[in-house]
């Protein structure tokens, strides 16, 4: 590993050696390759994005951040936690771009940007924390984060999925690395369209801050650091602040006015998720744990200094919030993948110091290549089990991973009968029809119909019922527990109620029917065409019948009607 001379400082060095040595080219092109290779196999769409996906389309067809257009009286619910992201596919629906074509696009972009801020955050805190002067030039060893995020699928599956996952994970890391490198401004205009893109992510960034703050005053460091930390000038600081407090304070006030209400209405919905921290939740932490090689990489705690707890701490925080509030049903690790680009950029930080250890007792050459080579070793392993994995996935196309959680497969496919049967609702239903449903995501994108969500997502009114009694007993999912009462139901008198409805090969008999909508209801069942699907033997999907239960005296659409 080449160390810059302090006779010739980074700032000084010739313009060729700016640039990236070949080792590191060849290992970056080879990173690209298994990024593209990795990403490719878990092309997936899921139903909660098409959430987002209504409101931007809303937004750019109707000027309204509303998930229900023309109802009477209207219904203004943030039913959504993502405002920036809302925003960009909206505006790329209006440059005539479909917010479920652009997603894709961006969170790969996403998860690519999420790579480099990893490396970034690791080479910076080197050379800030750990008394490294690197020149210019990129090293092999600086890579090292990104070559296990490509190995892994809790960062390679939300390189798709359509969710605001990857970029703001890339946000988070992203102003990490650009607080290490001491460019203020910038890390506090990357945290605050964090907030505006996820406000939980700013839970790691505070920390990593205060953090840094102990980390850079306390007397074990060197006097010098403790001084260039005391030379900031106070404008920079007055700047940075300003750059991060202004919009969110602007936002605040928006949605204040235009919603109503200081938080989303999904946060109120979603509250309720810190009932299962002793199901859901704990085993939630349990699978990422599993997922990564933490046994592998133990030994490397024994290089663990002070200074490194300015990574530890941030993933401390970001696995005990995702416990704290129940953790989540979908797998691989949604809520960790800040956690697991800052747990990459720390296995890196630590490879390279065993690497400078290593360089008192062997040749520098070869110290060098000995961090790369375990991390090479460490990927290659995890790219193994991850085929298992996406094998396991793959065969798994309804149901449930180990009974807990909604595989790649498995979301897909519902996100892709969701818009079929949407899409025919479309078509055939009157504009004015309102539906209950219980999945807030494909369908009513797909019909662009009024709808009463069952689980209050995008509901003005069930969050505010009283008595409310969120399910937390066995088969609770995160972020599912609400469920209106079928009064609540019965009183908003949709015409169509497929929250309770059936998706299966056949007809239903009334036998299934949910007892509250039995009497006085009867089946209306829909057979949308065949839908493609790459999983599919064929590469295409016979949908089977989706039903839902109409009030047995009302015609809706082709439902009721008899021939003369």
């Amino acid at each position: 590993m080449t160390i810059a001379s302090p006779s010739q400082p980074a700032s000084e060095a010739p313009a060729s050696a700016r640039w990236p040595t070949v080792p590191a080219l060849v290992l970056a092109a080879a990173i690209t390759v298994a990024f593209l290779v990795h990403a490719r196999a878990w092309v997936f769409l899921c139903d909660d994005a098409f959430i987002s996906f209504r409101y931007a389309k809303n937004l750019a067809e109707h000027g309204a951040l509303v998930f229900n257009v023309g109802v009477d009286p209207p219904e203004r619910v943030e039913g959504y936690t993502n405002f920036l992201w809302v925003v960009v596919l909206a505006t790329l629906d209006r440059l005539g771009w479909d917010p479920h074509s652009a997603a894709p696009v961006l969170t790969g972009l996403g998860a690519l940007a999420g790579l480099v801020a990893s490396v970034l955050v690791a080479r910076g805190l080197r050379r800030r924390l750990g008394g490294v002067e690197l020149g210019p030039r990129l090293h092999p060893i600086d890579l090292i984060p990104a070559v296990l995020l490509v190995s892994v699928p809790e960062h390679m599956v939300w390189a798709h999925g359509g969710l605001e996952t990857s970029w703001a994970a890339a946000l988070v890391l992203g102003s990490i690395a650009a607080w290490s490198a001491d460019r203020l401004r910038l890390a506090a205009g990357l945290a605050a369209a964090t907030a505006l893109l996820r406000l939980d992510g700013l839970l790691p960034i505070a920390v990593f801050g205060l953090t840094w703050l102990a980390v850079v005053g306390a007397p074990v460091l060197a006097a010098e650091r403790r001084a260039a930390w005391a030379r900031v000038p106070g404008k920079r600081l007055v700047q940075a602040a300003v750059v991060f407090v202004v919009p969110l304070l602007v936002h605040l006030w928006w949605r204040r006015s235009y919603y109503g209400s200081w938080l989303p209405n999904t946060w109120a919905i979603k509250t309720y998720g810190t009932l299962l921290r002793d199901t859901y939740g704990q085993a939630y932490v349990e699978a990422w744990l599993e997922a990564l090689p933490l046994l592998y990489v133990a030994p490397l705690a024994l290089l663990l200094r002070p200074r490194h707890l300015v990574l530890v701490l941030p993933i401390a925080s970001v696995v005990g919030y995702g416990w704290w509030v129940g953790g989540d049903f979908m797998a691989y690790g949604r809520f960790y993948v800040v956690a697991t680009g800052l747990l990459a950029a720390l296995v890196g930080w630590l490879l390279a110091d065993a690497g400078r250890l290593l360089a008192r007792r062997l040749r520098p050459s070869i110290a060098a290549i000995v961090p790369i080579a375990l991390a090479l070793v460490l990927a290659a392993g995890l790219g193994i089990r991850a085929h298992e994995r996406w094998q396991a996935d793959m065969a798994k196309p309804t149901g449930w991973l180990d009974g807990k959680w909604e595989g790649v497969a498995a979301m897909d496919r519902f996100a892709r009968v969701g818009v079929a049967v949407g899409q025919w609702m479309h078509g055939n239903l009157p504009p004015d029809t309102l539906l209950s449903v219980g999945a807030a995501g494909a369908v009513p994108y797909g019909a662009r119909l009024p709808v009463v969500d069952a689980f209050g997502l995008v509901d003005p009114q069930l969050v505010h019922l009283p008595k409310l009694r969120p399910h937390q007993g066995p088969g609770a999912r995160p972020g599912h527990q609400v469920i209106a009462p079928a009064s609540y139901i019965k009183a908003r008198d949709p015409d169509l109620v497929c929250h309770v409805g059936y998706r299966g090969p056949t007809r239903p008999g009334e036998r299934r029917a949910h007892p509250a909508f039995r009497s006085g209801y009867v089946w209306a069942c829909i057979e949308p065409p065949a839908v493609v699907d790459p999983r599919a033997e064929g590469g295409m999907l016979d949908v089977g019948f989706y039903c839902c239960r109409r009030p047995r005296d009302r015609v809706v659409g082709p439902f009721g009607r008899r021939d003369p």
